[in-house]
């Protein structure tokens, strides 16, 4: 059975936003996206990263 902590939805820049909500990526900067958006790098240092729903 697999453990709920690990089904967490990962984005990563430039996907596609599915869902309207605030968003983490890996530094912890958190923005609000849109649906239809496309997730950006990281707002702090400008690199590709990976967002989860907060």
């Amino acid at each position: 059975m697999a453990n709920a902590s690990n089904t967490n939805h990962q984005h990563r820049t430039n996907d596609k936003v599915t869902e309207t909500g605030r968003y983490r990526d890996a530094d912890g900067q958190s923005i609000e996206l849109v649906a239809g958006q496309t997730f950006p790098p990281c707002p702090k240092t400008g690199e590709s990263t990976v967002w989860h729903h907060a």
